[in-house]
């Protein structure tokens, strides 16, 4: 690799890429080819930096999970544990127009989990991640059942990316984010030694 490419750079213009190579064919057309003429040049391109369809896929999602993190953490500061709680389930990155594509994406790992076994490692080490994160945030909340709210959580953030695929205009952000909410709500806390 010549010496002069910043590696950053071209990775995230390969994440940029693919991006609209699926925005424009579908998250199943994203292929090291398809991003490569998108670029604009031969598969070496790509190959030199992502050696895989895979690889490419978790290029974009990863970067934009480390995005979403950085939103989401500058959003909570200042919040109360169970608000935490309530904003890990319910939070929604800034809207824009890459945000339908990356959960077409996310789908597209869930649906190639099982014959694709670095997808599904990588799936289930990220999805261990955030459950684990859910129940200690769920801890701090003050749930009866932490484990319980948290496996709720998950269900409910993960269920809604599928629902949103369903049918968008129904279950957009604001419908999921009541409904979730609702039901962690309804789950019983420990009294705080004031309310004993």
């Amino acid at each position: 690799m010549p010496k002069d490419i910043d590696r950053e750079a071209r990775l995230q213009a390969i994440a940029e890429a693919t991006i609209r190579v699926a925005r424009a064919s579908g998250a199943n057309a994203v292929t090291i080819r398809a991003v490569a003429r998108e670029l604009g040049g031969s598969t070496t391109l790509v190959t030199n930096y992502l050696p895989s369809r895979t690889a490419l896929i978790l290029n974009v999602l990863d970067r934009a999970s480390a995005r979403w993190r950085s939103e989401y953490e500058n959003v909570v500061d200042d919040l109360s544990p169970a608000e935490r709680f309530e904003a890990l389930v319910s939070w929604e990155p800034e809207p824009d127009d890459a945000e339908p594509v990356l959960r077409a994406l996310i789908l597209e790992i869930v649906a190639n989990a099982e014959t694709e076994p670095a997808l599904r490692d990588v799936l289930r080490r990220e999805s261990a991640g955030y459950r684990a994160a859910l129940r200690e945030t769920a801890r701090e909340a003050g749930y009866a059942d932490p484990d319980l709210a948290s496996e709720l959580g998950y269900l409910l953030l993960r269920g809604s990316y599928f629902a949103n695929a369903e049918d968008p205009a129904y279950w957009n952000a604001a419908r999921t984010r009541e409904v979730a909410l609702s039901a962690l709500r309804a789950l019983p806390s420990v009294p705080r030694a004031r309310d004993a």
